[in-house]
């Protein structure tokens, strides 16, 4: 019985790269604003570089099913080596502007409404990232990923190249700091909504 193969796009057009993209940019988008505490000029800088080396490393994805995972693997460690760079001579990596591609897949991706922007109008909003940008880089980092982005233990582990017990370590501290800042951060905006 002959093998059936199933039909695979060539990854090496730049529209099957701008699909992938625009079907995770949202996500992505997120991620990389709450990598820079909140920041969306070094959010915007960090996902334009990191999406420049997917593009890259496009023909290198062996399974697209495993896509949505390659690329925030992407943007972690683009992130990583450039908190790292920063540390050493506080300069930032520079990436070629020129991949027309990418700025296609920008000029074409339009966020919709969510719930998440409609919460941003809330007090709550604030004080969570009030919280979570009071966190260390990699510890916000690892709670993100896991409880907003839903990626498991064993997939931050891979993502961030440490040991699964680590990023366990990780959530719990992260997650107790968390909540003793939510809950300093709440008894404020009480404070304040009583005035």
């Amino acid at each position: 019985m002959p093998l059936l193969r199933r039909f695979t796009p060539k990854r090496t057009e730049p529209k099957a790269f701008e699909e992938l993209l625009s079907e995770h940019l949202d996500a992505l988008y997120r991620t990389a604003l709450r990598l820079c505490a909140g920041r969306e000029a070094d959010a915007e800088d960090l996902l334009q570089d990191a999406m420049i080396r997917a593009f890259e490393r496009f023909a290198e994805l062996r399974d697209l099913q495993a896509a949505r995972a390659w690329l925030f693997t992407i943007l972690v460690r683009t992130n990583l080596n450039r908190l790292r760079g920063e540390r050493r001579r506080r300069e930032f990596v520079v990436a070629d502007l020129g991949e027309q591609e990418f700025e296609n897949a920008l000029a074409d991706w339009h966020g919709i409404s969510t719930l998440e922007e409609e919460m941003d109008r809330s007090d709550l909003r604030a004080v969570l990232a009030a919280a979570l940008d009071t966190l260390a880089a990699d510890l916000r980092t690892t709670v993100w990923l896991a409880d907003v982005e839903g990626f498991r233990q064993r997939e931050i582990a891979s993502m961030f190249g440490v040991p699964e017990g680590t990023v366990a370590s990780r959530l719990y501290r992260a997650r107790r700091e968390l909540r003793l800042a939510l809950a300093k951060g709440h008894s404020v905006v009480r404070k304040e909504g009583n005035q």
